[in-house]
């Protein structure tokens, strides 16, 4: 196939051309007359699984015959039985990370002030990923001791106490060796005997920058052989001699696109000048390759952008067919970009989305979904937010602690739960109902007891509470395991909670490809179990929770063929008839570096090891590939959720110098990009505005029929009639009332609940105002039973304890003037003019030695002031109203000769209601009033018609439509019929 040659054999393929037609173009020219066994034997390494795949559809175009063997360079790490190497086979990564970890967690034992303990895993990737990285460069642990480290030997003593765990792995040693050692020791084998006995046959490495330690030593190993080349990606054909010799210093040339092939060519001893062309294919868009290249020369030389820019010629061949879409917002940025992909499907053409930006790519797939087009997304679906992901991680979470109402219903609203029989229907409705006891009833920490109660007597709801009940209750005393057990338990929850309480099996939990894939992580963990040894639980659903979300769905032949989203490294060798470059802003394309907990650049460099512009230097190559296609879009948003964005360091080099090139047409040829992105982005705009404004609701004043207004009101919502009338048609007429809170906080509400049982259980059980002990030990007692929130508790109860003092002096009083204390007395009384009845619940009512009564009421918020008592806050003017009238019956109608707000706060204030300047009979003369004009059937029930604050809240302001309209603007009546 090839001809002989002294030195390596190694080709490049231009930017903008498309890599595996070329390959296989080039194959067709040289092994055109070769026979079918020759094809067959000849050997083709790549990178990616998707190259692989892409190869093999250029070949499956024909015409038909034997294919060569197409290889990934990464599956010479489980090569063992065509060498018949005596290498053991790989040790699970997972097995390994398991392994570090013990030996983590024992260092931080003995040395807990190193790290927290909640860095356990973190710090084990950590460690792996760096021993994975020292294996594939073939560097020891005596490289990293033998450093320099005169200037900051405080950080290094810490890290070298971790570094010390690796160094076991490393060695010629009878243990399983980690995957990157054995490939590198694989290949060292496979290089020594191809010295001695180079096999005959092509052995072709394709698509791969040698980037990685082993890579490029296995390419080094092909280069020598008689019928070995290598055909390099993106190779940029234009950079001058100059260039070349100037990116000698990985400190300041690594981040350049062309680096590594650099760094290759010096350990293969060749100049770029050796470096031939594959096939005579030329780029799509030469003139724009010469403008990248300019525009990403390495710092020491960017000068030469003064000298070569001239040279360019007229700019606009080279940016004919480039777009700049500069969005004002990440949602702009998708939807402009989801209206070009929807054309392309219009055009027929093929389109990619190349970007390293998931939440842009999870955007656009969103903004597809509107003219029903699913993109075929190379990165698949996160397993951890598939439907047996979300099942597992919420399983696993409630292991350790109290059973949650929030919790519980998550897992039983789960699709997946009650899976596996017919009768699914009940599960779903016992859940809603079941959902709607708790929150209006609670507990906010269920029991099996509680669910027992909540059943009643119904025997089919109370296998399905038993079920519940045994299943999800008494989990949180769940102690150190072994990973193993833990394990064990989370899987059986899961497939029982699948399962149903009237199946057995998984339903179906394991069904489909996330299940599978699913079924699969977990079986992975099982084997490697022996190797966690005993962990909290706390630990363990961290460490299932990271693996799991490390893992990936694939969703092969679900999207449109012709809409593409790929990353970074799957761009690199296909090709488009449009090509979208998204997210192009810093910090995302090239993504920030790692931080490294162990080591600095320097010493990365002493010891061998790669620099975090690496990957900095590879982005910057997919981008130079990417750019030269056909028709290219740069996308990026002026700005993210919190802040001003900063353009890509290549978009602002690739700017910078068409604005530097006036004469050339720079200017006018980047003004004419952003024209066209602008159109796109204003055509995205007003695909997602309305057509027609909607005009905004008008302030509501519903005027329903008389017959429908309400009829039984208390005296608190004589308050809310006043000001908020459109709250008391919400509820009394339409019969609506806000949900429940899920979840029960530890808000005023409830502190005022038990506020007033506690000073109603203190005044019934006929204490003495002095004895403070017992209101305390009250205190105690109803708040541990009805706030569950201990740092809540302990606060409510420091308040208690300083407004106890200030309270028992005015019950002093209180009891003094008092022969018999009434707690939490019903009243009702029926005004007969208007047919309205009214209700109240009084908080207390003592009587006098006049037989007079003395009204109280308990306010553990705000206290009304007189005033707002004659305006709006009638309560207990009207509770003294009802009272002279009879309306208690356990009172009679009897004189009132006070009624007192108790203030139970801060400020401990204690108002008199105004009897003097409100009468009872002026009161009710009012009341009389108020009602008929409710009779009015024009009279609408106006919302806010006087809240104290434009800031106040109301459970209906969404139903009123409040924010189409202000306060300022007149109610519109609409009677009802």
């Amino acid at each position: 196939m090839f001809d002989p040659a002294d030195s390596a054999r190694v080709f490049g393929v231009p930017p903008g051309v498309d890599f595996a037609q070329a390959l296989v173009t080039g194959l067709l020219n040289r092994m055109g007359p070769m026979t079918p066994d020759q094809w067959a034997r000849t050997e083709i390494y790549v990178n990616t699984t998707r190259m692989r795949r892409r190869i093999r559809t250029v070949f499956d175009a024909g015409p038909a015959r034997l294919l060569p063997r197409i290889r990934l360079i990464t599956d010479l790490a489980d090569d063992r039985v065509p060498l018949n190497m005596n290498i053991p086979p790989a040790v699970s990564p997972l097995r390994r990370r398991l392994e570090l970890s013990q030996f983590v967690a024992k260092l931080l034992e003995q040395a807990p002030d190193l790290a927290p303990h909640t860095a356990l895993y973190d710090l084990s990737d950590s460690l792996a990923d760096l021993m994975d990285e020292m294996q594939g460069e073939g560097v020891s642990p005596d490289a990293l001791m033998g450093l320099d480290v005169s200037d900051q030997s405080g950080h290094w003593d810490r890290a070298l106490r971790f570094l010390k765990i690796i160094t076991p792995f490393f060695g010629e040693t009878d243990a399983a060796p980690d995957k990157e050692a054995r490939q590198r020791r694989v290949i060292e084998v496979l290089a020594a005997r191809w010295a001695e006995q180079p096999p005959s046959h092509p052995i072709i490495v394709a698509g791969s920058t040698g980037s990685r330690g082993a890579t490029g030593l296995f390419m080094q190993a092909v280069a020598k052989l008689p019928q070995g080349a290598i055909i390099l990606p993106g190779f940029d054909f234009d950079l001058p001699q100059l260039v070349w010799d100037s990116m000698v210093d990985v400190m300041t040339a690594e981040d350049h696109p062309q680096y590594r092939f650099r760094h290759l060519m010096d350990l293969l001893h060749i100049d770029h000048t050796d470096i031939g062309m594959w096939t005579k294919t030329a780029p799509v868009r030469v003139a724009r390759n010469r403008l990248v290249s300019l525009s990403l020369r390495p710092a020491p030389v960017t000068s030469q952008w003064l000298e070569e820019g001239p040279k360019l010629g007229d700019l606009t061949e080279a940016t004919e067919g480039l777009t700049l879409v500069e969005a004002a917002s990440p949602r702009a940025e998708a939807e402009a970009i989801a209206l070009r992909l929807r054309q392309a499907v219009d055009e027929g053409i093929t389109a990619a989305l190349i970007s390293p930006d998931r939440m842009l790519t999870r955007q656009v797939t969103a903004a597809l979904d509107r003219w029903n087009i699913v993109p075929d997304d190379s990165a698949g679906t996160p397993l951890a937010l598939t439907p047996p992901g979300r099942l597992l991680r919420h399983v696993a979470e409630i292991f350790g602690k109290p059973l949650t109402s929030e919790m519980l219903l998550v897992l039983l609203k789960h699709p997946l739960t009650h899976s596996g029989g017919t009768d699914r229907g009940p599960h779903l409705l016992y859940t809603r109902e079941l959902e709607l006891h708790l929150r209006r009833y609670g507990p906010p920490f269920p029991t099996a007891e509680s669910f027992a109660k909540w059943a009643g007597g119904d025997e089919d709801k109370q296998r399905w509470a038993g079920w519940i009940g045994t299943l999800l209750c008494a989990h949180e005393d769940v102690g150190p395991l072994p990973l193993a057990d833990h394990l064990a338990a989370h899987l059986d929850l899961a497939e029982r909670l699948c399962a149903g309480f009237s199946s057995s099996g998984a339903g179906e939990l394991w069904e489909k490809t996330e299940g599978r894939k699913a079924k699969s992580v977990c079986a992975t963990l099982e084997h490697a179990a022996d190797a966690g040894g005993i962990m909290s639980v706390r630990d363990y659903t961290a460490l299932f929770n990271t693996i799991i979300s490390d893992e990936v769905v694939p969703e092969h032949d679900k999207g449109h063929p012709n809409i593409l989203i790929w990353g970074t490294l799957e761009a690199r060798v296909q090709g488009a008839d449009l090509t979208i470059l998204g997210g192009m802003n810093d910090g995302v394309w090239p993504a920030a570096p790692s931080p490294d907990p162990w080591l600095n650049r320097v010493m990365r460099k002493d010891a061998g090891l790669l620099l975090p512009e690496r990957r900095i230097g590879l982005s910057a190559h997919d981008y130079q590939q990417a750019i030269a296609g056909k028709e290219v879009w740069i996308t990026r948003a002026k700005r993210s959720a919190d802040a001003e964005t900063v353009p890509s360091r290549w978009v602002n080099r690739l700017t910078n110098l068409l604005q530097g090139l006036p004469a050339q047409g720079g200017d006018a040829a980047l003004s004419r990009m952003r024209a066209r992105g602008d159109d796109w982005l204003a055509m995205a705009a007003a695909l997602s505005s309305p057509s027609e404004r909607t005009a905004p609701a008008p302030r509501p004043a519903p005027c329903p029929p008389v017959a429908a207004r309400p009829d039984h009101l208390s005296v608190t919502q004589i308050k809310t009639l006043i000001r908020d009338p459109f709250a008391i048609y919400a509820r009394k007429v339409l019969r609506l009332d806000s949900l429940d809170p899920l979840v029960p906080e530890a808000n005023a509400p409830l502190r005022g609940i038990i506020v007033h049982n506690i000073l109603e259980r203190f005044v019934n059980a006929g204490h003495d105002a002095s004895d403070r002990d017992a209101l305390m030990q009250i205190a105690t007692e109803e708040f541990t039973q009805q706030c569950p929130w201990p740092t809540i508790r302990a606060q409510w109860m420091t308040r208690m304890e300083r407004a106890a003092d200030v309270f028992l002096a005015g019950e002093a009083e209180r009891q003094a003037q008092a022969t018999q204390h009434m707690i939490e007395l019903n009243g009702k009384i029926t005004i007969p003019l208007v047919g309205v009845t009214l209700t109240c619940k009084a908080d207390r009512i003592d009587l006098t030695a006049a037989e007079d009564a003395l009204i109280y009421d308990y306010k553990t918020g705000a206290v009304p002031t007189g005033p707002q008592q004659e305006k709006f806050d009638k309560q207990l003017l009207l509770e003294a109203a009802m009272v002279e009238r009879g309306a208690f019956e356990a009172l009679g109608p009897r004189p009132v000769s006070r009624a007192q707000f108790i203030g139970v706060n801060a400020s401990m204030k204690v108002v008199d209601a105004p009897l003097d300047k409100q009468p009872p009979d002026e009161v009710w003369v009012e009341l009389e009033k108020l009602f008929s004009r409710w009779r009015d059937l024009d009279r609408g029930y106006t919302a806010r018609l006087a809240l104290f604050s434009k800031l106040d809240f109301s459970d209906f302001d969404h139903l009123s439509r409040y924010g189409e309209w202000e306060t300022s603007d007149d109610p519109v009546p609409q009677v009802l019929k």
